[in-house]
């Protein structure tokens, strides 16, 4: 009976445990384009792309977002939908940069766009999210 008793409180352990690991460091590299054909911010109706990843408290946040055809703007969205970073020219010229230590577990986004809403063609979004950086 001991034996039984002991292995259900290590399953109940391990199940209680179980959906609680940690996410897998993130480190992506993306072409893209801005088009007409995009999803529209609500606020200006410009075009965006968006490239959603699960983070860890704790952890460091940062996109590099580059575009020879228009001035770039790049936001962070945390779990809750709402913005939590923009930026328009903290990289070289009119590239985008942003670093963020997430307050919390859950899936962030981030969201290219362009400056003034009109920039449309091709971009680049290197991201990452690591742990303790």
């Amino acid at each position: 009976m001991k034996k039984l008793a002991t292995i259900l409180f290590v399953s109940a352990f391990a199940l209680a445990f179980a959906g609680c690991s940690e996410p897998d460091p993130v480190a992506e590299n993306v072409t893209g384009e801005l088009t007409e054909d995009d999803p529209r911010v609500e606020q200006d109706n410009s075009p965006y792309d968006e490239y959603r990843f699960e983070v860890a408290e704790g952890w460091t946040i940062t996109g590099d977002m580059q575009s020879s055809a228009f001035d770039t703007y790049l936001w962070l969205i945390g779990p809750d939908g709402q913005s939590l970073v923009q930026d328009d020219d903290g990289g070289d010229g009119t590239n985008s940069r942003v670093s963020y230590t997430a307050p919390s577990s859950g899936t962030y986004t981030f969201r290219a766009n362009s400056y003034n809403g009109e920039g449309r063609g091709a971009y680049t979004l290197h991201y990452t999210a690591n742990p303790g950086q």
